[in-house]
């Protein structure tokens, strides 16, 4: 079941962003590991200055595509059974650009992400750099590296302009989406 969700929400959000000022700048749906976060952001970045995109909003499409491949690669509900699978899509939709990433989560790390981002949308740009700030000098950092810091990076860099959602898969594990709206400017 969770192999036949990921690939019908990979397949919805590839239609969703086609039609008339709307295209796929590049997508994947596979395996995670450290090495396809290096492929996958070399593609970007290469698609995105091949379609003329301006050099501060590749910059900062990169830079959230890292931290959400490195999330995806940090927080997944890896299986023997299913492996790492996850999917991201950059597309591009009138005038900005859209950033999906998705992948199976334990619940117990989903509902904290959850907090983290809902927390993160409050946040005016002053408040999530001073955020910024105070966990960076906090050193409360996590086993797995981190202390939310990608997050906020997140927010920072496209101005708070996200969305996720998570769909149950059973009692142990969700699919988690974060939608992640640049723009061009």
């Amino acid at each position: 079941m969770e192999a036949e969700l990921l690939e019908q929400r990979y397949t919805d959000a590839l239609s969703r962003y086609s039609g008339p000022g709307k295209k796929v700048i590049t997508s994947y749906h596979g395996q995670m590991d450290q090495e396809r976060i290096s492929m996958l952001s070399y593609a970007a970045e290469h698609q995105l200055d091949n379609e003329g995109a301006r050099r501060s909003a590749i910059k900062k499409i990169f830079n959230i595509l890292i931290e959400m491949l490195q999330n995806i690669l940090l927080h997944s509900a890896a299986s023997e059974k299913f492996g790492n699978p996850f999917y991201m899509v950059l597309a591009q939709n009138l005038d900005e650009y859209v950033l999906i990433t998705s992948n199976i989560v334990r619940k117990d790390i989903a509902e904290k992400i959850k907090i983290s981002l809902e927390e993160l949308k409050k946040m005016n740009e002053k408040q999530l750099k001073t955020h910024y700030m105070e966990v960076l000098s906090n050193d409360q950092f996590s086993i797995k590296g981190g202390a939310g810091l990608g997050l906020i990076t997140i927010a920072l860099k496209c101005h708070n302009q996200f969305t996720f959602d998570e769909v149950p898969i059973d009692e142990h594990v969700t699919l988690f989406t974060m939608t992640a709206f640049i723009t061009d400017k």
